[in-house]
């Protein structure tokens, strides 16, 4: 009897030190993999931004997915990039699987255009709001009813913006009070958080308002941004695939040859070219994954600027990487 207690005491202790060597395992694996994924998310900005600046050179003031940055990464070995730096590869290195892409964030509807802004320019944060903007009022309200929420939501969201300006402060830009679809909740009348969840598929919070890009939206978001049935989207979607918009002209007559009544919307909420940019990537080790997303801005000019305003986990609504 004394013999089986010890014999059991002994398999318990030895159990315990062999869980405990595991879990010390996965934490040192789990640590290897968020310097990796560290690692790579600075060499994915740097490469996204070179990628971003020579596209304004090469194809100018037009962004469209038949180009290079519009091209993601399928899952791949982690040891295939380190391979290419010559880096010392471990086992854990070959078990270790990337994706990621550069998407256009000005392929959603940006919730800041609801709103006129006194600093068009910044990219700081939310700048001192001075109206409230009609046009893009009606697209979103295009937007709400078509994801089946109240149209009258729109105005309400714009006015709640706008109330909510201040000043700028010498410590600089104010935040926006809106950071993502989920924010709406108890501002558009009858919205429930799953309504909300669809809607942050085809909406975007960005520092400063931006137009809708023709050529990379949704046919959702492009129906709501033209005033535009689904079919008629769906068909200027197809259109585009074998020949993009390229200028703000092109665009209007192809719209016109698809839908004759078609009213007019300013270049200012329906655009050819993109300003903002998501990078968006996953590390994927087993069962652990994580994701990471940043946003970058990008502005003609000199040097073609791009700028990372954000880092964070996550992937944004709606975009999804692997392969």
């Amino acid at each position: 009897m004394a013999a089986l207690l010890v014999v059991t005491l002994a398999t318990a202790l030895v159990s315990g030190l062999l869980w405990r060597e595991e879990v010390r395992i996965r934490t040192l694996e789990n640590q290897r993999l968020r310097d990796s994924a560290q690692w790579l998310g600075v060499g994915a900005l740097d490469w996204a931004r070179l990628m971003l600046r020579e596209d304004l050179y090469q194809t100018g003031n037009v962004d469209q997915l038949g180009e290079v940055w519009a091209i993601p990464i399928n899952e791949t070995p982690l040891s295939d990039f380190m391979q290419t730096q010559g880096a010392t590869m471990s086992e854990a290195d070959r078990e270790t699987w990337l994706s990621g892409a550069v998407v256009d964030a000005n392929s959603h509807f940006n919730l800041t255009s609801l709103i006129e802004v006194a600093n068009p320019q910044g990219d700081a944060g939310w700048v001192s709001a001075t109206r409230v903007n009609p046009e893009a009022i009606a697209i979103f309200a295009r937007l709400l009813q078509s994801v089946g929420l109240n149209p009258e939501g729109a105005g309400q969201v714009a006015q709640a913006l706008l109330l909510q300006r201040q000043p700028i402060s010498a410590e600089g830009d104010n935040h926006l009070p809106v950071t993502c679809a989920a924010d709406l909740l108890g501002i558009i009348p009858g919205a429930t958080p799953d309504q909300l969840a669809v809607l942050g598929q085809y909406t975007v919070v960005l520092p400063r308002p931006s137009a809708v890009n023709a050529n990379t939206a949704s046919v959702m978001v492009l129906a709501a941004a033209l005033g535009v049935t689904l079919s008629q989207a769906q068909q200027l979607v197809a259109d585009r695939t074998q020949s993009y918009f390229p200028d703000y002209g092109s665009l209007s007559s192809r719209i016109r040859s698809r839908a004759p009544q078609w009213i007019t919307v300013s270049n200012r909420n329906l655009s050819v070219s993109t300003e903002y940019f998501w990078v968006v990537e996953r590390l994927r080790h087993g069962r652990l994954m994580l994701t990471q997303q940043a946003l970058i801005s990008r502005r003609a000019g000199p040097g073609n600027a791009t700028r990372v305003l954000w880092i964070k986990p996550g992937l944004p609504d709606g975009v999804s990487v692997g392969g």
